[in-house]
């Protein structure tokens, strides 16, 4: 059995776009989140100002079929407009289950 790939997109949106960027993300994040073979879709707002999304995928064939949506297709090109820099993405492997406790 293979462990859930997690997926981190670290995203700078320029200041002036803001406000636009978390609107639409507010309400694209659910439509993530209700792709096939993922578990869960978070976002998270640095103290820096800049975005991460965070999400968990039962295989990486479902976060690659993802991609090649037309779901992907519409979502991706609106948000890298409002961006002031390259996003940067890791693919990790889940270690620990939540919740984890020391």
């Amino acid at each position: 059995m293979s462990t859930p790939l997690v997926r981190i997109v670290h995203l700078h949106v320029a200041p002036h776009h803001r406000e636009a960027f978390e609107a639409y993300v507010g309400t694209q994040i659910k439509v993530v989140a209700n792709q096939p073979g993922c578990l869960n879709a978070t976002w998270l707002r640095a103290h820096d100002g800049s975005y991460f999304t965070y999400s968990t995928w039962l295989r990486e064939e479902f976060l690659e079929a993802y991609r090649q949506s037309a779901t992907f297709a519409e979502i991706w090109p609106t948000l890298k407009a409002w961006f002031d820099a390259p996003a940067r993405a890791w693919s990790c492997d889940l270690l620990t289950q939540p919740p984890c406790s020391v």
